[in-house]
C-alpha cells in the first residue's frame, strides 16, 4: 500500500492555481479529457485471452514453477522488487544441460501497489527494465510530477467533471511517461512471466486481479485495457486517490450463464474462502445494481498479492485446490519443483507523534490505522499462503502413483525483518512509504534484495536441486 502526497505540498500548489485559474477558464472547460473504459466481451473474438494458458512462457523447464510476489510500499516497494529481478538474473542454473538464469525460469508475478510498477514493467518490456527503470520511474521525482498535473489548470476541466477524477489523471501521466501507451494485449509475451496486477474492488471487499478470468464476470474483454489504469488501481491509496472505475456490463455472458458460483452458493458452506469469493462474485450478475466496479489499493485486501489472486478460484475457475487455470492436466504431472519467493517491503516505522508524546492528527491516525491493518495482514497472508501451496503439493502428490517424482515447494519470504544488524534494519524501516526517494535509498534498497536472495535457504535449496 502506498501512502504519499502530504497534504502540505498542496498548500503552494493551490495558490498557484488560484491566480492562473481565472485567464485560462476558457481554455480549461474546452480541453478535457476522457476517462479509460474497459471494453464489452465479444464471444466470437478468437483473439489470445489474457490468462494463465495464453500467457505463461512455454520456453521454460515445465518440470520448474516459480512465481514472484511483490508487496506494496511505494517507490520503496518498487526498488526491493526490482533488485529482486536483477539477483534472479544474476543467479545461474543449470537444468537438463542448459544454462541460464534463475529469472528465466519465472512463470508468474504477482503484485500490488508500488511492486505493480516493476513487475508490469518487466512483464511489457523484459530485460529493457535493467537500463530503463531506474531513470525512468525509481530515481524519479514521479510525486513531483503528479503534482505538476494536478496543479495544471488545463486539467482542472476534466476534474470538475463527475467521471474524470484525480486516479484518472494519475493513470493518464503513467501512460504518458512509463509505460507507453501499453495495453494487456502487450503483457507477458513470449519468454516474459505472466503478471498478474492486483487491486481492492470496494463495493464486495474482494481483491480484484487484472486477469481475463475476474473479466469474465463483468462481460468484458480486458485485452485492449491500459496497464497504465491496472497499475493506477493497483495503487489507489484511499484519501489521497479516487477510485479507478472499471464498467460491469448487462450482458448475458458465457461466465455468466455458465459459471462455478452458482454452484458453489448452492453448497451454503459460508465459512469457506470459496464461498466468499464466489458471493462476492455473484453481486456482478446484476449489472443494473452494480453498473459500476469501483478499485482501490490491492493493500486493502492482500498487500503481497499472493494469496488474493494467483491462490484465488477467480484465477482457477473454482478449482484452486489443482490450480486448474495454471495446470491443465498434462503440465500438473510434469511439474516437481515450485519455488514462491515473496518480496515483502513493508515496514515498521516509528511515527513522530508517538516518538513524542503528542496527539496524532486525523491524516495521522489514518496512515496508522492503514499501516497497522495492512502489517497484520501480510503476516497472516505469508502463512496462509506458504499452507497453501503446500497442501496443495501434498493433495498432488497424494494422487501419484509410486515412483513417479514428487512435487516440492521451496517458499522464501524477503523482508527488512531479515537484516541482522538492527541499526541497518531500523534504517530501512525508516524509508518512507512515497514516490519519490532519494537515489541513495533506491540503490540501497537494490543491493539489500540482491543480499536477502543470495542469502535465503530456501532459494539455494531450490537452486541446488536444480543441479
Amino acid at each position: 500500500m502506498m501512502l504519499f502526497f502530504p497534504s502540505q505540498l498542496f498548500r503552494p500548489v493551490r495558490s498557484a492555481r488560484l491566480l492562473l485559474l481565472p485567464p485560462l477558464l476558457a481554455v480549461v472547460l474546452s480541453g478535457c479529457a476522457t476517462r479509460s473504459w474497459n471494453a464489452p466481451l465479444i464471444e466470437s473474438d478468437r483473439a489470445p485471452r489474457y490468462d494463465f494458458s495464453s500467457r505463461l512462457p512455454r520456453n521454460n523447464a515445465q518440470n520448474v514453477f516459480v512465481v514472484l510476489a511483490f508487496s506494496g510500499g511505494g517507490t520503496r516497494a518498487a526498488a526491493f522488487s526490482y533488485g529482486v529481478l536483477k539477483a534472479l538474473r544474476d543467479t545461474p542454473v543449470t537444468i537438463d544441460g542448459r544454462t541460464g538464469s534463475l529469472l528465466d525460469q519465472v512463470d508468474v508475478i504477482s503484485s500490488v501497489s508500488g511492486g505493480s510498477y516493476t513487475a508490469a514493467y518487466y512483464g511489457l518490456f523484459g530485460d529493457r527494465i535493467f537500463t530503463d527503470f531506474e531513470p525512468l520511474f525509481l530515481k524519479r521525482d514521479v510525486e513531483w510530477d503528479m503534482l505538476g498535473e494536478l496543479a495544471n489548470p488545463l486539467n482542472d476541466g476534466s476534474l470538475l467533471r463527475g467521471d474524470y477524477n484525480r486516479s484518472d489523471l494519475a493513470a493518464h501521466w503513467l501512460d504518458d511517461n512509463i509505460f507507453d501507451h501499453r495495453i494487456f494485449a502487450d503483457m507477458s509475451l513470449g519468454h516474459l512471466p505472466f503478471v498478474i496486477i492486483n487491486a481492492s474492488d470496494i463495493n464486495t471487499g474482494m481483491t480484484f486481479s487484472f486477469i481475463q478470468q475476474q473479466f469474465d464476470f463483468l462481460c468484458s474483454n480486458l485485452n485492449g485495457y491500459s496497464v497504465a489504469n491496472a497499475v493506477m488501481a493497483s495503487s489507489a491509496v484511499p484519501g489521497f486517490f479516487a477510485p479507478i472505475a472499471v464498467r460491469n456490463y448487462d450482458t448475458n455472458c458465457a461466465e455468466r450463464r455458465d459459471s462455478w458460483v452458482p454452484y458453489e452458493l448452492a453448497l451454503d458452506d459460508i465459512y469457506t474462502r470459496k464461498h466468499q469469493v464466489a458471493r462476492a462474485l455473484g453481486r456482478y450478475f446484476y449489472p443494473k445494481r452494480m453498473p459500476v466496479v469501483r478499485l482501490l489499493d490491492g493493500g486493502i485486501t492482500d498487500n503481497l498479492g499472493v494469496r488474493g489472486s494467483m491462490m484465488s478460484p477467480v484465477a482457477h475457475y473454482g478449482n484452486v485446490e489443482d490450480m486448474a487455470g495454471a495446470f491443465t492436466p498434462e503440465a500438473l504431472n510434469r511439474v516437481t519443483k515450485v519455488l514462491v519467493i515473496v518480496a515483502n517491503a513493508q515496514v515498521y516505522s516509528e511515527y513522530d507523534w508517538s516518538r513524542n508524546g503528542t496527539d496524532p492528527s486525523l491524516p495521522d491516525m489514518l496512515m496508522a490505522s492503514f499501516n497497522s491493518a495492512v502489517n497484520i495482514l501480510s503476516t497472516e497472508t505469508v502463512t496462509l499462503a506458504k499452507k497453501g501451496f503446500l497442501m496443495w503439493a501434498k493433495r498432488i502428490n497424494a494422487r501419484r502413483p509410486p515412483g513417479m517424482p514428487k512435487v516440492t515447494v521451496d517458499f522464501a519470504t524477503l523482508t527488512f525483518e531479515d537484516i541482522k544488524n538492527a541499526e541497518k534494519r531500523k534504517r530501512f524501516n525508516s524509508i518512507p512509504t512515497s514516490l519519490s526517494l532519494p537515489a541513495k535509498d533506491v540503490d540501497d534498497l537494490e543491493t539489500l534484495a540482491g543480499s536477502l536472495v543470495r542469502q535465503s535457504p530456501e532459494i539455494r535449496k531450490f537452486v541446488q536441486s536444480l543441479h
